[in-house]
């Protein structure tokens, strides 16, 4: 089972996150016009997924690297860069999640008055990882900056400007009529997200990732990052 589990970690998920993408970007272009500003919000969220996935783990990928760096144990024998504390099980459900919990919003969108709240919620999720990842690729840049590294990009940075910096101002601009009840709902939809993307996710599985087999739910090697053997060291 576990071995099943490390294959389908491999690179069938990243298949299914990117058929799930052409699958709403389909259906978004046959009903965008019908579609409230939530749903479309979501699935904007949904298409944009497969391609922030792609520059993390595969073009150039390394995006675990700096996270291992810079959350995982200070201390080298305690290290697994490959695996701990975001394995490639971890971030599957993580990403995973976050392709499928907005269009789980999307429906929400139909049936409840909650397409401003979703509106809000992708907004808030576009410009955070405009944020975090500007914020990522300043401080490697920072770190790096002696190994020769001559730019603030590091994997997700352009994905992350050029589709869900967009995404978030398209939302910005075309919001209506927003109350204190759309926040609120923005807030709470946000967290629900976000505690079963990350905490839920992350926190009992990097430890039982860490009981396997050494390079069990590990990821092949530093991809962006090899050029700068010195992070590993931070």
């Amino acid at each position: 089972m576990v071995k099943k589990l490390n294959d389908w970690c491999d690179i069938a998920w990243i298949i299914f996150i990117c058929a799930t993408g052409v699958v709403a970007a389909a259906a978004a272009a046959v009903f965008w016009n019908t579609m409230p500003l939530g749903a479309q919000g979501a699935v904007l969220v949904a298409v944009i997924m497969p391609f922030h996935v792609l520059e993390e783990w595969k073009f150039p990928g390394g995006l675990h690297i700096f996270y291992n760096v810079l959350l995982g144990p200070k201390e080298a024998e305690k290290r697994e860069l490959d695996r701990f504390p975001m394995s490639r099980l971890t971030d599957m459900i993580t990403n995973i999640g976050l392709q499928w919990i907005p269009l789980i919003y999307l429906v929400l969108c139909w049936i409840t008055d909650l397409s401003n709240a979703v509106s809000l919620c992708m907004l808030l999720l576009c410009f955070i990882e405009v944020l975090a990842h500007t914020g990522a690729g300043i401080l490697t840049y920072c770190w790096l900056k002696k190994a020769g590294k001559r730019t603030i990009y590091h994997p997700g940075f352009a994905t992350s400007w050029m589709l869900f910096l967009p995404a978030g101002i398209y939302l910005a601009v075309h919001l209506e009529n927003v109350t204190g009840h759309d926040w609120l709902w923005a807030v709470i939809l946000f967290l629900i997200m976000m505690l079963l993307c990350i905490v839920l996710t992350e926190t009992p599985l990097k430890k039982w990732v860490v009981r396997q087999q050494k390079g069990m739910f590990a990821f092949e090697d530093a991809k962006y990052y090899e050029k700068y053997p010195s992070f590993w060291e931070k």
